[in-house]
């Protein structure tokens, strides 16, 4: 950065990064406008020509607009969404937080951002899994110390109780995510459980020296689309008694695969409410009032939302089928994959470093791209910082047809290079 433009910046501003996800988007998109043949299994988000969403959402939105309801919204929600979303969280997932409870955002971001305004003082411990979205850049905006808890292939990407113990002490916000992006894989009843216990431990001893508590900030965003046989579990199911201490977090950004339609909400202990509404109004981060009005009414339709749920399911399915069974042949050439357990990601290892003998994640990412027609995004753009072989796949832009011949492309690329 130019010293004259850094000169007039925060601290704060001048070392902040750019997502790395975003960036290499953007050079996917750049070729496939010059027609080159590209998958772009990159960022987390839904083609519309492929996710398409609830047409009742988008019915009762251009209602709402022709109705008027083109004002200001109230910093917290519309009241009859956050009392239908409250009532669903307490159907689905057995969180009873009572529309008070719940804080609506434009999109997950801002309440995110908020449950770490919240709790957060400068030098305060962040604690997240690794690999994991956005968290370390989370870090940096609130000038909080930085704990990393590193996944392995055999804990599923996941961070275990074990690890969380032996950090508990430096922690003040710990954020979990399942399904978790970027691996796609969940938290068990019994993985979740003995985490609450860690949490709750360390606050019954923190409470007697009067230290401020751990908060648990559970990101579920992805929570309505899981894999057959995988339940979404939320902690409060397993753990009752961490409630006091829960932040929970959910978008119809993915369950609804509306992204650019940003309504996303915060569910808390109502008395936590205030200074949460207070932050929202003064950012202006609150959704459009039009696209409230729509969300209320599904939300309070719980049969519809079910039955697209169930259909987001198959066609998820279908993508996720289809990539296993052709990149199973292609453990001979050192590729495999984490099993899927929930949302739209695969966990995919490409070991290519002995067959095109080279070093990094990005030299296999670049091989990949111009190779094969194949984008994916490292581990590091996700804070796994070693060259390990290990990618993010998303389905969410592709089609069924577009897997195919991407991987068609990709056994023939991987064909050439172990013949030379």
């Amino acid at each position: 950065m130019d010293e004259s433009v850094a000169w007039r910046l925060s601290e704060m501003a001048n070392g902040m990064e750019r997502s790395r996800i975003l960036s290499i988007a953007a050079s996917v998109r750049a070729m496939i406008a010059e027609g080159k043949a590209v998958a772009p299994f990159t960022v987390g988000d839904f083609s519309p020509t492929q996710f398409e969403v609830p047409s009742p959402l988008i019915d009762a939105i251009i209602e709402a607009v022709s109705e008027g309801e083109t004002n200001y919204p109230p910093a917290a929600g519309l009241p009859e969404l956050r009392s239908a979303l409250a009532n669903w969280m307490h159907e689905k997932y057995g969180l009873d937080v009572g529309s008070d409870g719940i804080i609506v955002g434009s999109g997950a971001r801002p309440v995110l951002y908020a449950s770490f305004r919240l709790f957060l003082e400068p030098g305060d411990g962040l604690a997240h899994g690794v690999p994991a979205w956005n968290n370390h850049y989370y870090v940096h905006l609130n000038g909080a110390i930085d704990i990393p808890l590193q996944g392995t292939p055999e804990s599923r990407f996941l961070p275990t109780a074990s690890q969380i113990e032996s950090r508990i002490e430096d922690i003040r916000v710990l954020i979990l995510n399942s399904p978790l992006n970027p691996t796609g894989t969940c938290f068990t009843a019994n993985e979740l459980r003995d985490i609450c216990h860690v949490v709750l431990n360390e606050n019954r001893n923190r409470s007697e020296d009067g230290r401020k508590p751990v908060i648990l900030v559970y990101d579920q965003v992805y929570s309505t689309m899981t894999a057959d046989g995988i339940d979404h579990v939320h902690p409060v199911q397993v753990c009752p008694e961490i409630f006091d201490y829960t932040i929970t977090l959910d978008a119809i950004s993915k369950s609804l695969t509306g992204t650019g339609l940003r309504l996303g909400w915060m569910a808390l202990p109502p008395a936590l409410a205030p200074p949460v509404v207070a932050l929202i109004g003064h950012m202006g981060a609150w959704p459009a009032r039009p696209i409230q009005k729509a969300a209320a009414k599904l939300y309070e339709d719980q049969a519809t939302l079910e039955s697209y749920f169930d259909d987001l399911d198959d066609r998820i399915l279908s993508r996720m089928s289809l990539l296993q069974s052709r990149l199973d042949p292609l453990s001979q050439y050192g590729v495999n994959y984490v099993e899927p357990e929930g949302g739209i990601y695969l966990s995919t290892h490409f070991d290519l470093f002995e067959l095109l003998n080279v070093t990094t994640n990005e030299e296999i990412r670049q091989w990949l791209l111009d190779e094969a027609g194949v984008a994916v995004v490292p581990f590091q753009a996700f804070g796994l910082e070693e060259d390990t072989g290990w990618f993010r796949i998303s389905i969410g832009a592709v089609s069924v047809d577009d897997i195919s011949q991407a991987m068609d492309r990709l056994e023939q690329a991987l064909t050439n290079a172990s013949s030379h």
